[in-house]
């Protein structure tokens, strides 16, 4: 009985210590919503994620607490807030200078030029070179469809400019980003830019969706992972990941820095 005595207390305080512990470290959380056992937040998470966090963002405060599973994820919702977090200086004082951003205005200038002569060109030029134009394009039919008359011109027509608009934004996304174009004046995507966007889409419909085996790796069994389609989303997108560093890093040894992200991210590794 006296060792039994003298074990108990020393038992309760080791499960004690981790309890109180860990406690303390959920108290010095930000507030969020609370977390479901096992899942977390994962069945309060609406469809579309960004309004979600707005709503939470609004009820609990500009910064809170998310719980994918038993993953912590921390959302900030403004840019004071950013400001203080590790990414400040790669955001704020290497892409978003006042000297970069200036240098990438004639970017935009350019393209938004170039969707101004793509709407005049649509607006008032024959219909055949219009159909022409969609035969070209049928890869991105779906993306870039527009309804014109079957008349012999367009001139005080009504024109879509859903084409016209997301040809800019891609341009102006992939000149950014990369400092290359992967669409030509017709609407043309190359091989690249077409593997490009195919990724970024499959990355969207990917990250959509919340399954509780990607968080909860012992629930895998009750709802079973495409392991296949994560793998091979994965590989194409190194894959082209690293292409486009290759060819960034060797445009760096022979011409210097470019003021596009991803050459101020190369230069900030190699700093």
């Amino acid at each position: 009985m006296d060792v039994a005595s003298l074990l108990l207390p020393l038992v309760l305080a080791l499960v004690a210590i981790p309890i109180s512990l860990a406690l303390l470290d959920w108290l010095r959380l930000p507030p969020g919503p609370c977390p479901w056992p096992v899942v977390g937040n994962l069945r309060q998470i609406k469809p579309v994620r960004c309004r979600c966090f707005q709503e939470w963002a609004e009820r609990y405060g500009p910064i809170f607490s998310v719980w994918f599973g038993s993953s912590l994820i921390v959302v900030v919702s403004t840019p004071e807030l950013a400001k203080e977090i590790k990414v400040r200086k790669l955001c704020n004082l290497e892409l978003f200078t006042q000297k970069r951003l200036e240098a990438l205005r004639r970017i935009r200038e350019d393209e938004v030029t170039a969707m101004v002569s793509s709407v005049h060109r649509a607006a008032t030029g024959p219909v055949s070179s219009l159909h022409e134009k969609k035969k070209k394009s049928t890869a991105m039919r779906n993306d870039f469809e527009s309804d014109f008359s079957t008349t012999n011109s367009n001139e005080g027509k009504p024109l879509v400019v859903r084409s016209h608009l997301a040809m800019v934004s891609f341009n102006n996304i992939t000149r950014l980003v990369f400092g290359k174009r992967f669409m030509n004046a017709n609407g043309d995507i190359n091989e690249e830019g077409q593997e490009f966007k195919s990724i970024v889409n499959n990355g969207i419909k990917i990250g959509a969706s919340l399954s509780i085996a990607e968080y909860v790796w012992y629930l895998r069994w009750l709802f079973p992972l495409n392991e296949e389609l994560y793998k091979t989303h994965n590989e194409r997108r190194d894959q082209l990941t690293k292409k486009i560093i290759e060819e960034h890093e060797k445009a760096l040894k022979e011409s210097g820095s470019k003021h596009h992200f991803v050459d101020a991210l190369l230069t900030q590794r190699t700093v």
